[in-house]
């Protein structure tokens, strides 16, 4: 048995590692290029890229020595895609605790977790959403025993290079959920993370009278305290999950008096104070498909929640289709149309899955087709916000990879079988 297992893990390694072309210099012709800027609906136009960047834009560009060509014919080129919500790499499968890294329930670490120790390239759901036009996400962690999470991270999904891009944000639940963890009240929680933002900071000015036990008892451990530092001192933004306008409101009063960035993430509510989300300069994160009151604090869900806000002047990200946007990461571009459909313009809804992340999140190179750009690439055989459109081509850093997965292979068995 112990056999067996060795061996079924090796395969799924070697499989999870499949698929990645030698890099090639390409060049692809007669594009239509998506990256939310204002082009022309038909304007086409050549990318040349040699290595991991794009060296040129325009018409007529000749072919590389010993390079391909790759005739996009009209079709769609965009950024590799952003989902800025989900747990690719660290869960494999839910129901097996040794698969599942998102959470701890040690009392002793609660912001000082840090996922991105746990994330596997190697994942199954890696190569398959990666396959379906993801190249990049922002993996958080769940909370456990605390309202604070823990760090979460920018990873590429890529096989080589630097994987995981950065440390990006300090996660933290109020509303209901931290009403829940914090003993049954959204005023103990918002104590609870008063007391930890004024401890850190003195904390942070007096390392060396706490280090000789001279400071007072501190609400976390020294590790969580120093993850709390990068936040009082404004290297790391605060990433607060809230979903009530009113919560919302409290949140970024609290977060300009402490002199602290903000990230906000859910935002039911947010159109409802949207001119004051704006005014504070806050980005969100959300899936603009919510429509539906599953709580008490989501009462007023709506589907143009995404324009609205943008019509106030907030910076927009998206995640997707709620429980389903780990695994199929991938669904973030149908709850962009889905925005698009409610009104939101179409260029914005492209950069909230391309550029405005990787602007929030400080990714040089990343978010945009430009001489200079790092060549992460799709190409798709249609608009890639129709929900029948697929890549066709799938560059990360000019490395070509695979468009089969474990979920394609599965598909051809399983379909072989059927029509025998």
């Amino acid at each position: 048995m112990k056999k067996l297992l060795i061996m079924s893990w090796l395969i799924s390694l070697q499989l999870g590692c499949m698929g990645v072309a030698n890099a090639s210099d390409i060049l692809i012709k007669n594009a239509r290029i998506v990256d939310g800027s204002e082009r022309g609906p038909n304007e086409l136009t050549d990318i040349l890229v040699k290595g991991s960047m794009i060296v040129g834009l325009g018409s007529g560009l000749s072919a590389p020595q010993d390079g391909r060509v790759i005739d996009a014919d009209g079709r769609p080129v965009s950024p590799g895609l952003f989902n800025a919500d989900t747990q690719l790499g660290i869960i494999e499968l839910g129901s097996v605790a040794g698969t599942v890294d998102s959470s701890t329930s040690n009392e002793n670490i609660t912001a000082s977790l840090q996922v991105s120790d746990a994330f596997n390239p190697s994942s199954v759901a890696v190569a398959y959403n990666r396959s379906l036009g993801i190249s990049h996400s922002l993996i958080q962690p769940s909370n456990g025993v605390g309202i604070f999470a823990g760090s979460a991270a920018v990873v590429k999904l890529g096989n080589s290079g630097n994987i995981v891009v950065k440390k990006a944000a300090m996660v933290v639940s109020l509303g209901q959920a931290g009403s829940e963890l914090a003993g049954g009240s959204r005023a103990a929680a918002m104590s609870l993370l008063r007391e930890a933002i004024e401890d850190a900071r003195d904390y942070s000015e007096n390392r060396d009278s706490y280090a000789r036990g001279n400071r007072r008892a501190y609400s976390l451990s020294r590790h969580d305290l120093e993850a709390l530092v990068e936040v009082v001192q404004r290297r790391q933004p605060l990433l607060v999950r809230v979903e009530r306008s009113a919560d919302i409101e409290r949140v970024l009063e609290f977060a300009k008096k402490q002199k602290i960035t903000l990230i906000l993430s859910g935002v039911s509510e947010g159109w409802r104070v949207a001119d004051k989300i704006a005014e504070a300069k806050v980005p969100v994160i959300f899936d603009p498909i919510n429509n539906l009151p599953s709580s008490y604090e989501t009462l007023g869900s709506r589907l143009d929640n995404a324009r609205l806000l943008h019509d106030a002047g907030v910076k927009l990200m998206f995640t997707g289709m709620g429980w389903q946007n780990t695994h199929n990461a991938y669904l973030v571009r149908q709850s962009a149309g889905n925005a698009v459909a409610n009104g939101l313009p179409y260029n914005v809804a492209i950069q909230a899955i391309t550029s405005n992340p990787a602007q929030i999140f400080g990714l040089p190179g990343y978010g945009q087709i430009k001489v200079g750009a790092e060549a992460t690439l799709v190409l798709w055989s249609g608009d890639p916000l129709e929900v029948m459109s697929n890549p066709d081509l799938v560059l990360i850093d000019g490395q070509e990879y695979s468009l089969e997965s474990r979920a394609t292979r599965l598909r051809d068995r399983y379909y072989q079988r059927a029509i025998k």
